[in-house]
């Protein structure tokens, strides 16, 4: 599967603007292209809810370097 957007994800998570910086961000794109081959795009969908709680803890934290 070819990488996926920013905007892609966004729609994916229902959520406009995601917070993190470009290679946070970038990061982001690739964990949510592997959950989107291992589960498809409904299952994102539905747990998006989670996701951005589980992101939202992974940028305060500043667990990417």
């Amino acid at each position: 599967m070819a990488e996926l957007s920013l905007e892609k994800v966004s729609d994916l998570l229902g959520m406009q603007k995601i917070p993190g910086s470009e290679h946070e961000l970038k990061v982001l794109c690739v964990r949510i292209r592997e959950l989107v081959e291992m589960n498809g795009e409904d299952w994102v969908r539905q747990n998006s809810q989670k996701l951005l709680e589980e992101w939202d803890y992974i940028i305060r934290n500043k667990i990417i370097t």
